[in-house]
């Protein structure tokens, strides 16, 4: 369980950090790709950013507080649901813009590692219940 809080923990951290640079507009993200201007609603990195932030930032937050959270009733249940809106919206995102990315890739691994670790967590949860 504290290796999936972990996880969470260091998912948070990227999220928040990737979407203060979209905000911002600071390094890859200070030009938003033109040949994606018609395929999605956005205009620049501002909103994705936010989205980043609140969605995926403060979600796998929670995510890793209820995971360290000892009293807690199914702590990998919150984490699964993250991981799974993490591997929708790369799906989504595949799909919409027609092409794949080696972030893509990456992002697409860190989702089934995060569902991973949370069905790993079911069966250690199954076992405490049991003894």
């Amino acid at each position: 369980m504290n290796l999936l809080g972990i996880f969470d923990l260091i998912l948070a951290l990227g999220a928040i950090c990737a979407g203060i640079m979209m905000v911002s507009s600071k390094m890859v993200f200070s030009v938003f790709p033109r040949e994606w201007i018609l395929k999605v609603p956005f205009e620049s990195w501002f909103v994705p950013g936010i989205i980043a932030i609140v969605v995926f930032g403060v979600g796998n937050l929670m995510a890793a507080f209820f995971s360290f959270k000892k009293n807690s009733n199914r702590p990998w249940l919150f984490s699964a649901f993250m991981g799974g809106i993490f591997f929708i919206s790369i799906l989504f995102q595949v799909i919409i813009l027609g092409e794949w990315y080696l972030a893509t890739l990456e992002f697409l691994i860190f989702s089934i590692l995060q569902i991973s670790l949370s069905i790993y967590c079911v069966g250690g949860d199954r076992k405490q219940d049991i003894a």
